[in-house]
């Protein structure tokens, strides 16, 4: 019965997008949110919908590229900032896997334009990029021309993530009576939400950095150097596309659109703390299963109090979102919905949309990762055994 549930809703999912647009005129003058996901992997496929578990994973993967996007849960529990009426949501995915959405790129921006117009049917007028739709789309500006025509608001999760990402590292500075010269190294600095988190950092006083990128992105990356010199000139700044640089580094935060981990353990020193914001993980799960002396912890991550999204995000606890999730919510509870957010976020943007965030009871979240969840415990004999020794 499942599996027959699942395909009537997705033939409706078919049908929707391409119907006329009158069939959906609504008013929407009150705010509706979608968040637009993807698999991460073939095994993510198997794991939601059982019944394709007797389909060889090539064969599951042409099927992917000629399927459509679907809706996979309504999410409850926000409400209006300024009535305190429910705010409807919904979480849905195109069908392209992680490898697929960057080797298929236009294929992709294709089915993220549909899953737009999906959204639109169902009554949403924001909607938030999750994952790689975000960086396929160059951060959501591939689709200004229907959210435009449509009238609907688009957000990357840009400022939100790169709050929790800076309120990590900050909270961790301290808790580890560490202090503003340590050196934080940066995969995939030419990114938006890798930019912006260096930004608001570096006008906290944080001012060794490493950052790095691939060799046809430096010219980005010394143009942000730039941006960064006028606020404080005594910044230091190394570029390169080395890996193995990030041995000299107490704190790494990697952002990069790779299908595949990119930092494994022989990049990493002793007491290393990895802030890994990439969907999927850009850290070898080797360096969490075997590495003690590393504390690999999942950024972007929100407590969201109050919140069900009926759906698994593969989070450890119920109330926990991803902050790309979260910031669409945050600008749909505060009506802000016919707002664009893409790969730029400035300091005061970043503060606000945590302060925004605050209002609604959202939080930093449990520290974790795919393996476990870090208590307080847990920081301080890493910090016993592998930073107040070293």
């Amino acid at each position: 019965m499942l599996a027959f549930k699942l395909l009537i809703e997705a033939f409706r999912d078919f049908l929707w997008p391409i119907s006329p647009s009158w069939l959906f005129q609504r008013d929407r003058s009150e705010p509706a949110f979608a968040f637009i996901v993807h698999p991460r992997s073939i095994s993510d496929v198997y794991h939601k919908y059982l019944f394709t578990r007797v389909i060889s994973p090539k064969l599951l993967e042409w099927f992917l590229l000629h399927f459509w996007p679907v809706i996979l849960s309504e999410v409850e529990g926000l409400r209006s900032v300024k009535n305190g009426k429910p705010i409807r949501g919904w979480i849905l995915s195109i069908p392209l896997t992680a490898e697929q959405v960057i080797s298929k790129r236009k294929i992709a921006v294709k089915m993220i334009k549909r899953a737009i117009k999906l959204a639109y049917c169902r009554g949403a007028n924001v909607v938030g990029l999750g994952a790689l739709n975000a960086s396929v789309t160059y951060r959501g500006r591939d689709i200004e021309d229907i959210a435009s025509r449509l009238d609907i608001g688009i957000t990357s999760g840009v400022g939100y993530t790169s709050f929790n990402v800076a309120d990590l590292i900050s909270y961790l500075i301290k808790h580890f009576k560490l202090d503003n010269n340590v050196v934080v190294g940066v995969v995939g600095a030419a990114g938006g939400i890798a930019s912006a988190v260096i930004r608001f950092l570096f006008t906290k006083g944080i001012k060794n950095w490493i950052l790095i990128d691939l060799d046809r992105k430096h010219n980005r990356v010394h143009e942000l150097i730039k941006e960064f010199k006028i606020i404080n000139p005594s910044g230091s700044f190394r570029v390169t596309s080395q890996l193995s640089e990030l041995k000299q580094c107490r704190f790494i935060i990697t952002a990069t659109n790779a299908p595949e981990a990119l930092i494994r353990s022989e990049h990493l020193s002793t007491g290393t703390i990895i802030l890994d914001d990439a969907q999927p993980s850009d850290v070898d799960a080797q360096v969490v299963l075997e590495r003690e002396d590393i504390l690999v912890i999942s950024a972007g991550i929100i407590e969201a109090k109050e919140i069900n999204t009926n759906f698994d995000l593969d989070l450890k606890h119920r109330n926990d979102v991803y902050s790309c999730l979260a910031e669409v919510m945050v600008l749909a509870a505060h009506h802000r919905i016919r707002e664009k957010s893409f790969d730029y976020a400035s300091v005061d943007e970043i503060q606000e949309i945590g302060k925004l965030g605050k209002a609604l009871g959202f939080g930093r979240a449990e520290f974790q990762n795919f393996n476990k969840v870090y208590t307080g415990q847990d920081l301080n004999n890493f910090y016993d055994k592998y930073i107040k020794k070293i």
